[in-house]
């Protein structure tokens, strides 16, 4: 019995073994099977996630650019609002302008002139060392040393509609003095303008200039030497016609001054017969929208004695052609300038007649670099037998357009060995190199007058 008991007990054991057995296979298999299905589930919510990440972009995208599309829009309508509020404040201020006083009174601040103040330094070396070349005068400026040639106070405003004023003071180590002063009358009847006071004429095209604004250092020795340094000036008074256009110009100007010269050269500087009389007829043509061409005729008679006996006449040609390519003018420019001189000079006995000219010429290499040169040939005025060459090139360097450096080599050969303020004392040749520097401050900058 006892074994019986005991294998009925074994074979229960087996049976719950086997039972338990097959119950943690069929657990495990439901593990397998979930874990797979899970993940095939998280592989297909990912998948699903892409696809509405995707969708989310594009649908970001689409809301960005309908925001910018808006915007735009609305600072368009913007611009167009504003746009319209100023034509209507303009078309307002049209209506109205002709019911408001205008006073024609400058207001305080409208009353102050435009003021500069210019300096023109320079260094100069020269082969000779003779005093007259040497020292500062009517004839040279300088050499072998450093000198200030002038600093200059400049005045210039409009008085009122009708009238401006400009006044250029110069003041050198000699004093202070009045380079030009002068009012000037605009739009007069049959095209006039009108000017009276101190200044220089209207004399081919360098008379006008300021020293420091000559396309060379110095002016050219056949101007020198029939108007000296201080070129053809004085007091009196000039008027300016605006002509018919002639000989097909598209521009055609007459000038004619009166003024009290003289230079102690090819007229006399001293007593009441120091009256000038000045022509200058210019005409001027359009080439091309890129350059153009000007010439004119000038001429000036005054007496050349004190008692008024006899008389100078001084004539020439001038021409001036430039070419700025439009659009690049600030980096290329060509300008060439070239006068023939004529002159007569009564005494007694046969009357001397002279002639001289220069041909000078600026080529602008880039916005700050210039080259220019010079060559030119005079006879005294008095004296056809002594004359002088004189060959000019200089290099300059606009650091702006109120600050240049210029360098500038010249040689001159003279045969003069009797002028007026060295009589009797050959002035040689000479080799000079000169430095300048020359500055502005102030709206007056180095142009031309």
């Amino acid at each position: 019995m006892k074994i019986k008991y005991f294998l009925l007990i074994m074979i229960g054991f087996i049976l719950y073994s086997n039972i338990l057995h097959a119950q943690d296979k069929i657990n495990s298999g439901n593990q397998e099977t979930e874990t797979a299905i899970l993940k095939k589930q998280l592989q297909e919510l990912k998948e699903s996630n892409e696809i509405n990440i995707a969708r989310l972009e594009e649908l970001i995208s689409s809301l960005k650019a309908r925001l910018d599309n808006a915007e735009q829009q609305d600072e368009l309508k913007k611009l167009l609002e504003e746009a319209n509020q100023l034509s209507s404040k303009e078309k307002e201020e049209k209506a109205d302008i002709s019911k408001k006083f205008m006073s024609g009174v400058r207001s305080q601040q409208g009353l102050n002139p435009n003021i500069s103040l210019g300096g023109d330094f320079f260094a100069g070396c020269s082969s000779s060392d003779f005093d007259f070349i040497n020292e500062a005068g009517d004839f040279f400026y300088g050499n072998n040393g450093f000198f200030m040639r002038e600093t200059e106070l400049a005045f210039v405003a409009p008085l009122d509609p009708f009238t401006r004023g400009k006044a250029f003071l110069s003041v050198t180590k000699e004093g202070i003095s009045i380079e030009e002063a002068y009012m000037e009358l605009l739009n007069l009847p049959l095209n006039m303008n009108l000017k009276a006071g101190i200044f220089y004429a209207e004399f081919g095209p360098l008379n006008r200039y300021h020293d420091h604004a000559l396309p060379q250092f110095d002016r050219p020795s056949v101007l020198v030497n029939y108007f000296s340094n201080r070129g053809l000036s004085g007091t009196g008074i000039a008027t300016s016609f605006l002509l018919p256009r002639l000989l097909f110009a598209d521009a055609s100007n007459l000038d004619i001054s009166i003024i009290n010269g003289g230079n102690g050269v090819s007229f006399i500087d001293e007593g009441k017969r120091r009256i000038l009389y000045v022509g200058h007829w210019k005409n001027y043509y359009d080439l091309s929208k890129n350059s153009y061409f000007e010439f004119s005729l000038n001429s000036v008679t005054g007496k050349n004695d004190m008692e008024g006996k006899y008389n100078s006449w001084i004539s020439s040609l001038g021409l001036i052609y430039k070419w700025v390519p439009l659009g690049r003018e600030k980096y290329r420019t060509f300008e060439w300038k070239t006068e023939f001189f004529y002159g007569v000079y009564e005494m007694p006995g046969q009357p001397v007649k002279s002639k001289g000219f220069y041909s000078s010429f600026e080529n602008k290499l880039n916005a700050r670099f210039w080259m220019g040169g010079r060559i030119g040939y005079s006879e005294l005025p008095y004296d056809s037998n002594q004359s002088e060459w004189d060959f000019t090139a200089n290099i300059d360097f606009w650091q702006s357009e109120f600050v240049f450096f210029r360098l500038q080599y010249q040689y001159n050969k003279r045969d003069i060995f009797d002028m007026k303020p060295v009589p009797d004392v050959k002035l040689p040749s000479d080799h000079s190199l000169i430095l300048q520097i020359s500055w502005a401050m102030g709206p007056h900058k180095h142009e031309a007058y």
